[in-house]
């Protein structure tokens, strides 16, 4: 009886105890200084690496040394053709007093063409890169032009993206 009695005891002290939270968690915090990248195949296997710093100090025990893992892209199957390749099309900050961004994610390898229009329909601005996949941040100066409404068009592929821009 003083066995069941014991078991019974140790069982409820258990479970007290696992409903607690625990507060002795270690949370790294995970980011990277890089100042270049990119990827390659060699011999079929795909490479990705980040040149760049660890913005967390190494912990170190005895021979054993943990160090932070660098985040890669996620790798996504090709898209079809005709497919959108662009995701999350966003433009900050609206309205803009100097500078303004334009955010996306890029799905593949494509040309953006880039441009800034007034409402006369002439072009302000227009820039035409390459771009990888993976988010796209592209910073552009308005402080040089006049307060007003601008159309803002992004041209992938056969895809076209606008977003009205006000300068003040």
């Amino acid at each position: 009886m003083k066995s069941n009695s014991t078991k019974h005891l140790l069982l409820a002290m258990f479970l007290a105890i696992s409903w607690l939270p625990a507060r002795s968690q270690l949370v790294l915090v995970r980011q990277v200084a890089a100042s270049s990248g990119g990827s390659g195949i060699i011999g079929g296997i795909q490479f990705d690496y980040t040149i760049g710093e660890a913005a967390i100090t190494p912990l170190a025990a005895g021979p054993i040394l943990l160090t932070q893992g660098f985040q890669q892209p996620e790798i996504v199957p090709p898209l079809a053709p005709g497919s959108n390749p662009i995701l999350d099309f966003s433009l900050y900050p609206n309205p803009a007093l100097t500078t303004f961004k334009v955010q996306f994610s890029l799905l593949n390898n494509a040309t953006v063409t880039f441009l800034l229009m007034n409402t006369a329909g002439q072009v302000m601005y227009q820039d035409v890169r390459n771009y990888a996949p993976g988010k796209v941040v592209i910073p552009t100066s308005v402080d040089k032009l006049a307060s007003g409404i601008y159309t803002v068009i992004l041209k992938v592929n056969q895809f076209v993206f606008t977003e009205k821009l006000i300068v003040q």
